[in-house]
């Protein structure tokens, strides 16, 4: 699926602070990204680039490239919302950089919501003899 519907978006501002309220962050040099399960089979994702990283053009171009990112990744991530923030080197970077780091943050997020709620299994407690 390569396409990149209004269903897979994150659109109204609610939407967006739920997720950066309830979500798990993994933060990398060019973007932080923000996730959280939700009750659908079909992720929604929403990018947030701040005057911060650059200008009218330059924040379009990263949105773009975000968007292409996530669009053309074969193994998308089923039943999350995710907001994807840019840093300002996001804009220096070149295209392979940004997915790269993209990839690795969404593997990471993934791996991260797959875990207990606890975090670590603790064993259980040997007495002293």
């Amino acid at each position: 699926m390569l396409e990149f519907s209004k269903q897979q978006r994150l659109l109204r501002r609610a939407e967006f602070t739920r997720t950066m309220d309830a979500g798990t962050k993994v933060v990398t040099p060019h973007l932080v990204l923000i996730g959280r399960r939700n009750d659908e089979t079909l992720s929604k994702i929403g990018f947030i680039v701040s005057k911060k990283v650059g200008s009218a053009v330059i924040r379009n171009l990263v949105k773009r490239r975000l968007r292409e990112i996530y669009r053309t990744r074969l193994h998308k991530p089923e039943g999350l919302d995710l907001v994807v923030i840019a840093r300002g080197l996001a804009a220096e970077a070149d295209f392979d950089e940004v997915a790269r780091s993209f990839h690795s943050a969404l593997d990471r997020l993934q791996n991260r919501l797959q875990r207990p709620a606890g975090g670590k299994m603790l064993s259980p407690v040997q007495p002293l003899s």
